[in-house]
């Protein structure tokens, strides 16, 4: 018999290495029972949250659409990263931080679609109220005479 931990002769009915004094195992001893180590599945619901969340990205300057994937996209990432024994723990954690990065680029194209729109609009309304009170003023004046 070797010794298992420095790998020297031991003469048989010794019970430790006389090279490193490291316990010799008992031949006769059943071999210890090793459980296997449960087999992880793999994780559809991560996918389904890195694909929603690349289409957040990638759909975040259309109206309203992006904030549909994003909801999906954080739904199925955090579902994907609570899931026990699961593969793919990465694209779960990718699809959240892409899905948060969609929608916040979504809300900066929103408002950089809306504002110059909105100020275009206030603007012609002031200039359609101010030439409203310049004809009302001649009529006025007209009727009066």
């Amino acid at each position: 018999m070797y010794c298992n931990k420095c790998g020297s002769y031991i003469p048989s009915k010794r019970t430790v290495c006389s090279n490193c004094g490291a316990p010799v195992p008992d031949p006769n001893a059943p071999a210890p029972v090793v459980e296997p180590e449960p087999e992880k599945r793999s994780n559809g619901i991560a996918l389904a949250g890195l694909i929603m969340g690349i289409l957040t990205i990638v759909l975040c300057w259309l109206p309203g659409i992006p904030f549909i994937t994003g909801l999906l996209g954080l739904i199925f990432s955090i579902a994907g990263l609570a899931k026990k024994n699961a593969r793919s723990k990465g694209a779960a954690a990718a699809g959240l931080i892409l899905s948060i990065a969609g929608g916040a680029l979504s809300v900066f194209a929103l408002f950089a679609i809306t504002i110059p729109g909105v100020t275009k609009y206030l603007a012609a309304a002031e200039e359609a109220k101010s030439s409203y009170a310049s004809a009302m003023g001649v009529v006025w004046r007209n009727w009066m005479r």
